[in-house]
């Protein structure tokens, strides 16, 4: 489902047709979401481990499991978020992996962002830089959840059918 919207998007912009995102398209990643059967949060700590699934379960989607690996090297790439999602992919057997990490240079900020297991992004988040913000690690991660999640006009208390 997800692949024939891709090839269909592709198709539109190799055709010069392409006039943005549409509502159906937004569907399907919703469906996708919702029906990932394994979710997995790149990361060493419980504390961010429960602030993301206490955002999944308000959304109605299903618990994300921890994969533990060193991110340390990722701080070193062009944009060390989604190089942290990448290796959890690598790691792991989700069919989604959500990871965060810095958006780029020291000082402009930290991203969140959904991965499938193609290493594809579904939707992402972003928030300032933590002396700007001033929130908990958990906190700023919880919300980046939460805005992905509504960027796909995911609602929250609503039960998902998988």
């Amino acid at each position: 489902m997800l692949r024939e919207t891709l090839l269909k998007a592709w198709q539109e912009s190799w055709e010069g047709t392409r006039r943005g995102d549409e509502k159906r398209e937004v569907e399907r990643l919703r469906e996708y979401l919702t029906s990932a059967d394994r979710l997995a949060v790149v990361t060493g700590n419980e504390n961010k481990l429960r602030a993301v699934n206490r955002v999944l379960r308000r959304f109605g989607l299903s618990e994300a499991e921890m994969v533990r690996v060193p991110t340390e090297m990722a701080d070193a790439t062009l944009c060390p978020a989604i190089f942290k999602a990448i290796m959890g992919v690598q790691a792991s057997n989700a069919d989604v992996v959500i990871a965060r990490g810095r958006l780029g240079v020291p000082g402009s900020g930290a991203m969140t962002v959904f991965m499938d297991a193609r290493c594809r992004l579904l939707t992402a988040a972003l928030s300032p830089p933590h002396v700007i913000h001033e929130m908990s690690v958990e906190e700023a991660m919880e919300r980046e959840v939460e805005e992905a999640l509504r960027r796909l006009g995911m609602k929250e208390n609503t039960p998902h059918l998988r």
